[in-house]
């Protein structure tokens, strides 16, 4: 056989040892070391992995069947499952199969979940499978480093066979979804505290909830009186019972010298007052602690700490509480925060807190109905030096940043982020990302590996949203219902910045809507003539969306000028930036099939088209208060 036939053939036999792989790293019967509650009482997951596979079991309070399976969704319809039993006679049955979309089960002509063990008792069944992360199965979703909506069932009832058509369907309350993390990476959460360590609770005081969609209230406090140098090693959540629902993040800030100390033990509501003199909201800006839905206790790594007790460490703290009331319940009262952990048994580094991304305001839009929409903020490091904490134990170079874990945040429209990672204008890795993300999971994440990001490196926050059930343009702001695009890089040691966000340049955007603007804040419209003064956002929702134009939109904001707000300890500093040149992503976005360079003047027709919509237009605004005065 010539060299030329051998070649295909040996690709393929490489394709089939890498599917029949087995891990000698991992042993399927060892002790699991990840766990979840995917119901309480009745269902339990265990989970461990390795680079090739991973091992499952489940512990459920029942005598029947129980299954797992991977969604994209979190809902039946095209999810990948696994469904195992033990009969009346003990023997045990295992079924790989997959649900289409008609809901109905159908089992796979490729058997990749592989049962390791499978027995029940008098009250529960336990069931261990083993799988490929990949399986090159079509029917099969692999499984990654992005967020799994992962499904769960059981019955009361055997199948009859392992004829998928004899299972047996589940009842509503014994079944349900979770979004996790099962390629959980990084260093255990939870790690052993020193013996000498105190903790502080910056938590509300039986505040009570007001009954409306959105609320951001915050408390001042003082941090104990601290004569010597401690580090902060955890944080943990205190989210008062019966209100998870409510509580959708928790953000403590560090307060400057000069903050107005008449806020200490008061509530209020958040940037209400921000042009008062010296108030919380202005002068409260570096995060020193942060939590979101879904997330648990956070442990700084071993030889590193957040500093606490020096004279230029933090004396006072804002506590920001954002508080989600969809359905406008009225009467609940909340005592939820965080618990700091401190200790005076020093590390060798301080840590910091580096929040960047896109600048939250109303010029950061999203258009409806689209399937598919990416927003980048981008941030310099080329002023950041290392921070005069005191410590006689810094010894990095100045101005690098060890990143060790990363916070990812946009609200319900996100589906995916990640934070690129650029050095002369190449990237070269990313420090965070996950292509399945989900508002309800929000948690600090360990990289695989201690990344350092050098002095002139630019840092670029992506968020991808989709608003196809949405009829109304998306906007930057604070609201649930409004977007973020915004990453938490935890690091060390401690710079001199604590906030680098971006906003891309509107008025080289508008363009590509029909529209010029003015070239100052806060950007109405010069032309065409018909809506002179207009605000730009004011029309967001009277523009003709079509595919074509939200791809060129998208194009213009990325290709356009990015302004970069980056807080030094005592003043801002400005700078213009260039989203670098993206690599090439090996599969093909949405917007691909369109041209997607940055269009000068008009879309095709626009002009016509609003103009036809100006009734509709002026209809709008009847009912519509100006938010810029």
């Amino acid at each position: 056989m010539s060299a030329k036939m051998m070649a295909p053939v040996v690709i393929m036999m490489m394709m089939i040892v890498g599917v029949m792989k087995v891990s000698c790293s991992l042993n399927a019967t060892t002790n699991l070391t990840l766990s979840a509650v995917l119901a309480p009482d009745d269902f339990h997951l265990s989970w461990a992995f390795d680079s090739d596979q991973i091992v499952l079991e489940a512990r459920v309070r029942t005598r029947g069947w129980v299954g797992l399976g991977l969604s994209s969704t979190g809902m039946m319809a095209g999810s990948d499952v696994v469904i195992g039993w033990v009969d009346s006679a003990a023997a045990t049955h295992l079924v790989d199969a997959h649900i289409e979309m008609d809901r109905s089960l159908v089992r796979d002509a490729s058997q990749d979940y592989k049962l390791v063990g499978l027995s029940e008792n008098g009250t529960h069944t336990v069931m261990r499978v083993v799988r490929a992360l990949r399986t090159y199965d079509a029917n099969d979703r692999n499984i990654t480093e992005d967020t799994v909506r992962l499904i769960w069932a059981y019955s009361t009832d055997d199948p009859k066979s392992e004829n998928v058509t004899d299972v047996p369907y589940h009842s509503a309350a014994t079944r349900g979804s979770k979004s996790i993390l099962l390629l959980r990476q990084g260093f255990p959460t939870e790690q052993p505290l020193p013996q000498n360590y105190s903790t502080f609770d910056v938590v509300q005081s039986q505040f009570l909830i007001p009954p409306v969609e959105t609320n951001y209230v915050c408390n001042v406090m003082q941090l104990p009186n601290l004569t010597k140098k401690h580090h902060l090693i955890k944080v943990q959540p205190l989210v008062q019972a019966g209100n998870t629902r409510f509580v959708h993040h928790m953000i403590v800030y560090a307060c400057e010298t000069n903050v107005n100390m008449s806020y200490i033990n008061t509530t209020f509501q958040c940037y209400s007052s921000m042009g008062a003199t010296n108030h919380p909201s202005a002068r409260c800006l570096s995060v020193l602690a942060a939590w979101a839905v879904g997330g648990e206790t956070f442990d700084y790594p071993a030889d590193a700490g957040y500093s606490l007790g020096m004279d230029a460490d933090p004396k006072v703290v804002m506590l920001e509480m954002h508080y989600n009331n969809p359905q406008a319940a009225s009467g609940v009262s909340d005592s939820s925060g965080l618990r700091l952990y401190y200790t005076p048994n020093l590390r060798k580094y301080d840590t910091g807190i580096l929040e960047t991304g896109i600048l939250p305001n109303i010029y950061h839009f999203i258009p409806p109905k689209t399937t598919s929409f990416t927003s980048y903020g981008i941030c310099n490091t080329r002023s950041f030096v290392t921070a005069n904490s005191n410590d006689t134990l810094q010894g990095q170079v100045s101005g690098t940043m060890n990143v060790f874990a990363t916070m990812l945040h946009s609200h319900l429209a996100g589906i995916a982020i990640q934070v690129r990672h650029f050095r002369n204008g190449n990237q070269i890795g990313n420090l965070g990302r996950d292509m399945g993300y989900d508002f309800g999971l929000q948690e600090t994440r360990y990289l695989n590996n201690l990344t350092a990001v050098l002095p002139g490196d630019q840092v670029v926050t992506e968020c991808t949203y989709r608003t196809t059930t949405r009829t109304v343009t998306t906007t930057g702001g604070l609201s649930t219902m409004n977007e973020m695009c915004l990453s938490f890089l935890y690091y060390y040691p401690k710079v001199n910045i604590g906030l680098c966000r971006s906003m891309y340049d509107i008025t080289t955007v508008a363009p590509v809507m029909g529209f010029t603007l003015n070239s100052q804040w806060p950007y109405y419209i010069t032309s065409p003539q018909a809506f002179f003064r207009y605000f730009l956002f004011e029309i967001y929702d009277v523009i003709p969306w079509t595919e074509q134009l939200v791809c060129q939109v998208e194009s213009a904001a990325r290709n356009a000028t990015q302004y970069v707000s980056s807080l030094n300890d005592l003043f801002p500093i400005l700078s213009v930036e260039k989203i670098p040149k993206l690599p090439t992503d090996p599969t093909a976005q949405p917007c691909s099939k369109f041209t997607t360079s940055t269009a000068k003047g008009s879309a095709p027709g626009m002009n016509a088209a609003l103009t036809t919509l100006l009734p509709v237009l002026l209809l709008h605004l009847m009912g519509t208060a100006l938010l810029v005065a």
